[in-house]
């Protein structure tokens, strides 16, 4: 399998360098407060490991959900199957109510995020290429696979 790194993104590498490089703050109710109504992509990071990447046209409001309680969000969804071995089934309901809500919430509260600004236009395309580059532990292809793999019939 080709290996790809971050010189195969040409001139959006920089945009790259400052999601994963740049500046992380706390992915917490108090950690996300000021970022405003943009547009844009975001990293969330488990110490200094990429464990999700994600476009929006809402950066408050996406970045306001994941530490919420009773938010359904692809993030949450993820963390409750990865790392605490949800089935994939009843995930998104698991993962915003009851006590793996809870253990999601304080999961997701230990990590930080990292933002940047692109075009709405290139937003999504980026954003694939940013995951295929970085492999993210919840959105990229190695936990895609295994996901998949976990979900044939037995």
């Amino acid at each position: 399998m080709m290996q790809f790194n971050a010189t195969d993104l040409g001139k959006w590498e920089s945009a790259y360098r400052t999601l994963t490089v740049g500046e992380h703050h706390s992915l917490t109710p108090e950690g996300v407060w000021m970022i405003g109504e943009k547009p844009g992509l975001i990293a969330i990071f488990d110490d200094d490991d990429i464990v999700y990447i994600t476009s929006t046209r809402n950066l408050a409001k996406t970045l306001q959900s994941f530490p919420r309680e009773g938010a359904e969000c692809e993030l949450r969804t993820l963390a409750a199957i990865v790392d605490l071995g949800v089935r994939g089934k009843t995930a998104h309901v698991r993962a915003s109510k009851g006590p793996t809500a809870q253990r999601v919430t304080r999961l997701i509260s230990r990590m930080t995020y990292s933002v940047a600004q692109v075009s709405t236009a290139h937003m999504d395309t980026i954003r694939d290429a940013f995951i295929a580059i970085s492999d993210p532990r919840y959105n990229g292809r190695t936990s895609l696979a295994n996901q998949a793999l976990d979900r044939l019939p037995k």
